[in-house]
């Protein structure tokens, strides 16, 4: 802001002077003296040089301001979420536009020791691809070897480089090139040129780079943190799933009555609650909570959960326990914390007569009123050792007249309103 003003400061008084001048030559033009002709036409030189002078100096506050928001840009991106890639091309693109360049690349060391191009762009935006970007490596070597930057105004008649084939054969006039350091360790190089034009780069330019890198390798280093801490929670995510589908098919090996129930229930849930608009990120959760809902069945004794009578009072009562179980098994892994809902709460009933809890109403989770209709329908259509499985409209029936007694109505709406409901 300050810098603002005092460019306005400036500015304003080069238009102040001009406007003196202007009224001096004004004065001198209606006087008919050779004397003031004279004085009147150094004036309007002085004026035109005044403007040109006006101009560069406008010129050079816009570069600086370009300047300033292009080191802050990279800035930014240092404490910035995104990726390594999203981050390179941002860097490569702020640092084109900071260094009015026509194109530029930035190399990367690898694990062993070597560099490689990583991301190379031109002025457009446009990654460019190794058929049309020829590097000079008698540059890259040169600022590696120096470990400082290195400018050249006219690369074709630059002693240090003039007799380099890559120069020549890729028509290259100004270059500036710099290493990439992170606590003075070299993790790679940023290079930007123009081939159209000599001179493009100054020797200013080198403090501006110098500044402009430093941030970018923090930015790059980050980037590259988050990324690998990102590929951490991937592998762990996926070991969590193979563990999910682990105790899944254990359940399915020890009731082969419901073999299958598990994966047809977590489909069309899934597909229930993306028709009852649940996002993305809350869907992964139900999908877990609906491969784990019967998982506090592994704390009841195989006599209870195999037996192919009915059930007294007392075994009712400890089978009715398995989602207490499965919260107790459950809620200390942080990770399946979200997903918690379906396996303590999906035998809940919309009017409050269901267990554990006796939860009634909308204080029953969503997902676990969704689940517990899906649970039903896959039940009751699906063949059992004691009963045939029940005609699918028959199902539909009890469903639609269990809701407000067990069920959600909006849920049993949104449920009948599939396109298709599995049969098993």
């Amino acid at each position: 802001m300050v810098e603002r003003r005092s460019e306005e400061e400036v500015l304003n008084n080069f238009r102040i002077i001009e406007q003196e001048f202007s009224r001096v030559k004004d004065a001198l033009t209606g006087m008919r003296d050779v004397q003031a002709s004279s004085l009147s036409l150094d004036i309007s030189q002085t004026l035109k040089k005044l403007a040109r002078t006006r101009d560069d100096v406008s010129s050079h506050f816009r570069s600086r301001r370009e300047q300033v928001q292009a080191l802050a840009g990279v800035g930014s991106f240092i404490n910035s979420s995104m990726g390594l890639e999203n981050v390179l091309v941002e860097v490569m693109d702020a640092l084109i536009v900071l260094m009015k360049a026509e194109r530029g690349f930035l190399m990367l060391k690898n694990r062993d020791g070597r560099l490689n191009v990583r991301i190379a762009r031109d002025a457009a935006h446009r990654n460019l691809t190794e058929d049309d970007f020829g590097i000079s490596m008698s540059v890259v070597g040169r600022v590696l070897k120096q470990d400082e930057a290195v400018l050249t105004f006219n690369a074709q008649k630059d002693p240090r480089f003039g007799t380099q084939t890559s120069i020549t054969a890729h028509h290259l006039l100004s270059i500036l090139c710099a290493p990439l350091k992170l606590k003075d360790e070299l993790i790679g190089v940023i290079y930007v040129d123009n081939r159209a034009q000599a001179g493009i780069f100054k020797d200013d330019d080198l403090e501006l780079i110098a500044s402009f890198s430093n941030q970018a390798a923090v930015a790059i280093d980050n980037a590259r943190l988050i990324d690998e801490l990102q590929s951490k929670n991937q592998e762990l995510e996926t070991a969590y799933q193979a563990t999910l589908e682990g105790w899944v098919r254990a359940l399915d090996m020890r009731d082969k009555e419901t073999e299958g129930h598990t994966v047809r229930v977590t489909n069309l849930t899934e597909k229930l609650a993306k028709k009852m608009g649940i996002g993305s990120g809350e869907l992964i959760h139900i999908r877990r909570g609906a491969l784990l809902h019967d998982i506090g069945k592994m704390a009841i004794p195989d006599g209870i959960l195999l037996k192919p009578g009915a059930l007294d009072a007392e075994e009712r009562a400890l089978i009715e326990k398995h989602p207490v179980y499965a919260y107790e098994m459950l809620s200390p892994i942080k990770f399946l914390n979200p997903a918690l809902d379906i396996p303590y709460c999906h035998h809940e009933k919309w009017d409050g007569s269901g267990y554990p809890r006796g939860l009634k109403g909308g204080g029953i989770p969503l997902a676990a009123r969704i689940f517990s209709v899906v649970d039903v329908w896959d039940a009751l259509v699906s063949n059992r050792p004691y009963r045939k499985a029940l005609p699918p409209e028959d199902v539909k029936r009890r469903i639609r007249d269990d809701a407000g007694a067990h069920f959600d109505p909006h849920v049993v709406d949104a449920f009948l309103a599939l396109d298709e409901h599995p049969i098993r």
